[in-house]
């Protein structure tokens, strides 16, 4: 997996979305200002680093603030049409990602769970490109991180393992969401109510993924 590095993107390479603001063991907030297609959904993976280590997670949390522009036309009885289409397609807008750590790579391979230490503030955060993707969910290992963290919705999951699913094509699709159900119905085979309902949540937000 390509390792962050510093600001500049390729038109090849992982998107930029921004910069790490705080930073926790088990999660980081990345700040950035984005216009509202190029904000990321639920459920992206992302990666960042700390040193020699690359640091994978997913987007489960996005705060977009208002600024003193946004305030004013808010003040407004009928705001224009013409302001709130600007303001939709063309102005950068502030917003704060919150992502929960999957896992890190390094030179010995993946981990999944803590790394040893969280990312560094002000590193840049990248969008995952989908062989990244495919390459650190080949293993299931990562869905016992992400259904017990607390920071994580039974939606998030589901939009996780969408997003993953949508990283592969044909079989591969379908024989990755079949893994995920499998490992899903182990690790909650305590919690069998919440388990059929995040199994109805994955199959909803899966059929509702971009075709094979």
């Amino acid at each position: 997996m390509a390792s962050p590095g510093a600001h500049p993107r390729s038109s090849s390479g992982p998107a930029f979305i921004g910069r790490v603001i705080e930073a926790s063991a088990r999660a980081f907030r990345v700040g950035c200002r984005l216009t509202a297609d190029d904000i990321p959904a639920f459920g992206s993976f992302v990666q960042t680093a700390r040193g020699e280590t690359t640091i994978i997670g997913v987007i489960y949390d996005l705060v977009l603030q208002g600024d003193e522009l946004t305030r004013m036309v808010a003040l407004q009885e009928i705001p224009p049409q013409e302001i709130q289409q600007d303001m939709i397609e063309n102005r950068n807008i502030p917003v704060q990602i919150g992502v929960l750590i999957l896992g890190y790579l390094r030179e010995r391979g993946t981990a999944y769970g803590i790394p040893p230490q969280p990312p560094a503030l002000l590193e840049p955060v990248y969008a995952c490109l989908p062989s990244q993707i495919q390459r650190f969910t080949e293993r299931p290992d990562f869905l016992r991180t992400l259904v017990e963290a607390r920071e994580a919705s039974d939606d998030v999951v589901a939009a996780v393992i969408r997003t993953a699913a949508e990283a592969r094509s044909g079989p591969a699709r379908r024989d990755f969401v079949i893994q995920a159900g499998q490992e899903l119905v182990r690790l909650l085979a305590d919690e069998p109510i919440r388990l059929a309902q995040l199994l109805r949540r994955i199959r909803a937000a899966v059929e509702t993924g971009a075709p094979s």
